[in-house]
């Protein structure tokens, strides 16, 4: 061997054994290495070989000419001469095009978007709801499940596993690695496998301000701006953003949401292998996703695990030999026990939230709140948008719900088990199609139930169906069912405004089956309605009487005479019930067939709770933004207006409470707390309905078939609603002292007791008292300026046959001095003087309400009565009578066999009036009314 070449020969292991700082590019695909100490020195290059074994060099004279020393050869010129012109020519070549790349360079960076920072802020951000405690119930995401930390709560280690894998030089360069672009560019033409060359500040603006095309001019212009960006912001600033835009799998951005869906942790809780799990996913997601490796894929021959094992012993051999672990803690940190990765998510389970109905309502407050907030119409488009951006903005939402409550009613409605049966027992389960031929069973009846604190009107629970869903947005009967809320009306639609418009709960309507003036039938002419039953009329009668027993006919008398329509439509309105929950109708209004929400009639009845003044219902009370700005202040906001008087809220939560202490609402009693409320029936049993409250809070309860179909023909708001109002309500109030709904005496609320007639609601003489009918006198309470100031005008003192109930002739032997009715000119009831409803007056009233003197006794007309026929066919006569006079009642006036039975009651009257009527004649008259009813 020459001795140049052995001289070379030595000097060559000092490249050899040159040490270097360690370059991921090393280890990529040496995994199976484990090194045995540091490796970390820069020794410099020492040329310092001896070198006087060389000949020495000749000397020419300094000359731009030097005499050859050898003949040329012609061939070997030749190819001498071409190759040199051809490196001319590839120069040239080379310069041109280098000419040519760096225009397109200056191109691609001329068109680059500009640097927009508030773009890397502006980040897709999971969104919280919280309870009314301040308890986390869900999150609210989109695609991108992100919640941004600040590079502080990041561990040190986990900041730098990132930047060991993926950028190694990441605090010395400035946005653009040069040495490891050209290291990728070799180590992917001489190996098999792909090495990227972005550094950390490149990746964030992919990530962030371009697509991930790939294209050289996407590269340029990332290199580009990620100088820029290394100009502006710091390094942590940068690495901070980073960590928090990075996909790391499923749905998680960021370190934040990766830590607690993979291993249920917040992010300083986790081991260092953990942080090199996180590190290592980065760079394929789903092909190292820890959870997919561990426990879902299955391939024979395939060690799934290894791939997420050996991929995070990498990330753990680049964190050792850039010396940001130590070799004891890197040997510790291979051990797979040291990290553990949850089956599943524990933050979506089966991707359903908690008390869903209230959540989903609150969202879609939250929407509306959106849409207010920028001036945006009321749109699909315009609420889609307002969802998406609840759902990327990371807001956090507090909303009013008790979680206490809102489980306790729904557990109560779900484990009820005395709901009423069908009348068809076909329609017991309703079966929807899923479109893939399956099917969805739905069992009926169903409920929906609201609990309100009406002093705030925060809403503390919405139940919208008896089962709580495990679907998202199912239907919520809570606030979007339209069913008929029955006589539950009553109270916030008649009495209330009769009240406030100057009636008292002692005020007299006519509970007699007596046309209505704009009642109208299906064929256009007065009429009323009929009490529950069919029957139940009780001649005049008070308004706290008529509501007590919700009497239909008293009701809509009241309505039609006290309140009108429109009237009724207007307080409604002002209790935040709308239109297309109102059937503007007289039945509509005193019967209850409007559709309105168990929200509305709850909030309604919380308006006569809180005395009189109207709180809009609020599920979210605050929502602040990403930065922690309010930017929603639930209160601050919240509608509020006087409806009622103190005075009139005060007498109807009266009366309220009589109607549950002896009323139909006795079965929602609750011991030892003050209760009031009013059932509701739908027609023909197709749903009932309970709305009531304490001195915590108001509720209402609907319970029904969701194609309204007929419930069992015996039930009833009393017997179906009420019962399981109290059910809940009875749990929720465990604990609590009793508590007036509305504190203070009477006079506090300017009322004063006035002694009234119980027929002519004037005040009371002692003809009132003595009554011939019984009706007597009634003692309630006036607002200060509403009570009567006339004496009675229908009440006269006249001798009553004790016998007949008759003014007395002069046959009569059994006489008192009693109080008999005479209406008066100009009083309402004298259009039915004369008329077919003459009788009715006279059951009611008395005979001489009608027929004055000539009414008199026709039991007694001679001194010689028969004695045997009043002691035996007489009473069984009047009997029959009066249940003729109540089948009357229930007919229509205008048909035949009204016809023939009214005919055949006064004959058997005019029988029963002789002075001696024969048993014959008392037999066949008695015949033809049995005949006549049983033919109707």
């Amino acid at each position: 061997m020459p001795l140049c070449q052995s001289a070379c020969k030595e000097a060559s292991p000092l490249k050899k054994n040159r040490k270097r700082r360690f370059d991921t590019a090393d280890y990529e695909n040496a995994q199976d290495r484990t090194p045995e100490g540091p490796v970390f020195t820069d020794d410099a290059w020492r040329e310092d070989t001896d070198v006087s074994f060389l000949p020495e060099e000749k000397v020419y004279p300094r000359s731009i000419f030097r005499p050859r020393v050898k003949p040329p050869n012609f061939i070997l010129s030749v190819l001498v001469n071409t190759v040199r012109i051809l490196a001319v020519l590839i120069l040239v070549g080379g310069l041109a095009l280098v000419g040519a790349v760096a225009g397109i360079a200056k191109g691609y960076v001329e068109t680059a978007p500009s640097l927009d920072l508030a773009a890397l802020d502006e980040q897709a951000q999971t969104s919280f709801i919280y309870d009314a405690n301040g308890n986390l119930i869900t999150e609210y995401k989109g695609i991108e499940n992100r919640v941004m930390v600040s590079i502080e709560a990041m561990p040190t280690y986990l900041q730098q596993a990132f930047v060991a894998v993926e950028d190694a030089r990441f605090y010395t360069h400035d946005g653009v690695d040069l040495k490891r672009i050209v290291g990728a560019f070799v180590s992917n033409l001489t190996s098999s496998s792909t090495q990227g060359g972005s550094t950390i500040t490149q990746q964030l603006i992919k990530n962030t301000l371009l697509s991930s095309e790939q294209s050289y001019k996407r590269k340029i212009q990332e290199a580009y701006l990620a100088l820029q960006l290394e100009t502006t912001y710091s390094k942590d600033e940068i690495l901070e953003c980073y960590l928090n835009t990075i996909w790391l799998g499923e749905s998680y951005y960021g370190v934040q949401t990766a830590a607690e869906g993979y291993f249920g942790k917040q992010l300083h809780e986790l081991t260092l292998r953990e942080c090199a799990i996180l590190a290592g996913t980065c760079n394929s997601p789903y092909y190292y996703n820890p959870r997919r490796n561990y426990y879902s894929r299955e391939k024979e021959g395939v060690d799934y695990p290894a791939i997420t094992n050996n991929r995070t012993d990498y990330v753990l051999r680049c964190m050792y030999e850039n010396q940001f672990i130590t070799y004891e803690q890197y040997q510790e940190a291979l051990n797979p026990a040291t990290a553990n990765v949850l089956r599943t998510d524990p933050n979506t389970g089966s991707g359903m939230y908690a008390h869903a109905h209230y959540v989903e309502y609150a969202v879609s407050e939250v929407i509306d709140i959106f849409l207010e907030l920028r001036g945006l119409a009321d749109t699909p488009a315009n609420r889609s948008a307002m969802e998406n951006e609840l759902r990327t903005g990371g807001y956090r939402v507090q909303l009013a719900i008790d979680p206490n409550i809102q489980q306790t009613v729904q557990d109560t409605i779900a484990n009820w088990t005395k709901y009423p049966s069908l009348r068809d027992p076909s329609d017991k389960v309703i079966r929807s199609s899923n479109g893939d031929g399956t099917y969805v069973e739905t069992i009926q009846p169903q409920a929906a139930a609201v609990v309100i604190d009406y002093h705030t009107g925060e809403i503390k629970a919405i139940v919208g169906s008896r089962n709580e869903p495990t679907v998202k947005k199912t239907l919520n009967r809570a606030v979007d069912m339209k069913m008929p809320v029955g006589s539950s009306i009553k109270p916030i639609a008649v009495y209330a405004p009769a009240i406030e418009l100057g009636a008292s709960p002692a005020s007299i309507v006519s509970n007699m089956p007596l046309p209505i003036a704009g009642w109208k039938d299906n064929k256009g002419r007065d009429s009323w309605p009929t009490n529950y039953g069919g029957s139940n009329y009780a001649g005049p009668q008070t308004l706290r009487k008529a509501l007590v027993n919700s009497h239909n006919t008293a009701a809509a008398q009241t309505l039609m005479t006290m309140v009108g329509v429109q009237r009724s439509v207007d307080f409604l309105h002002r209790m935040g019930i709308d239109d297309d929950h109102i059937d503007a109708t007289p039945f509509g209004l005193s019967l209850g067939s409007s559709g309105i929400t168990p929200l509305q009639m709850t909030a309604a009845f919380g308006t006569l709770a809180n005395g009189g003044v109207y709180q809009e219902p609020i599920s979210v009370l605050g929502i602040s933004d990403s930065e922690g700005n309010v930017v929603w202040d639930g209160h601050a906001r919240q509608e509020r207006r006087r409806v009622f008087s103190e005075s009139t809220a005060y007498l109807v939560v009266d009366m309220l409470t009589d109607a549950v202490k002896s009323g139909t609402g006795t079965s929602a009693k609750i011991s030892g707390q003050t209760v009031a409320g009013k059932t509701g029936t739908n027609s023909d049993q197709k749903g009932v309905f309970f709305s009531g409250m304490t001195g915590y809070y108001a509720s209402s309860i609907w319970v029904g078939h969701d194609n309204y179909k007929a419930l069992s023909s015996k039930t009833t708001g009393s017997s179906a609603a009420a019962p399981l109002w109290q059910a809940y309500m009875k749990k929720i109030h465990s604990g609590l002292g009793n508590k007036a709904i509305l504190d203070g005496d009477p006079s506090a609320y300017g009322l004063t007791k006035v002694t009234t007639c119980a027929v002519s609601g004037q005040l009371a003489t002692s003809a009132c008292r003595n009554d011939a009918m019984d009706y007597g006198t009634v003692t309630d309470y006036w607002a200060a300026g509403t009570e009567p100031t006339v004496h009675c005008q229908m009440h006269t003192t006249a001798r009553i046959c004790i016998d007949s109930g008759m003014t007395a002739s002069a046959y009569c032997y059994n006489v008192e001095e009693r109080g008999v009715v005479s209406i008066p000119g100009g009083h309402p009831l004298q259009q039915f003087l004369g008329t077919q409803y003459e009788d009715v007056l006279a059951e009611y009233l008395g005979a001489s309400s009608v027929y004055g003197t000539q009414g008199r006794c026709t039991w007694h007309t001679s001194y010689q009565e028969s004695t045997t026929v009043e002691n035996t066919l007489i009473p069984d006569a009047l009997m029959l009578l009066a249940q003729a006079q109540n089948q009357l009642i229930t007919m229509d006036v205008y048909s035949a066999a009204y016809s023939n039975l009214q005919s055949a009651v006064t004959n058997l009257q005019y029988v029963i009036g002789q002075s001696n009527p024969s048993q014959s004649e008392l037999a066949i008259a008695m015949a033809m009314v049995t005949q006549a009813m049983a033919g109707y």
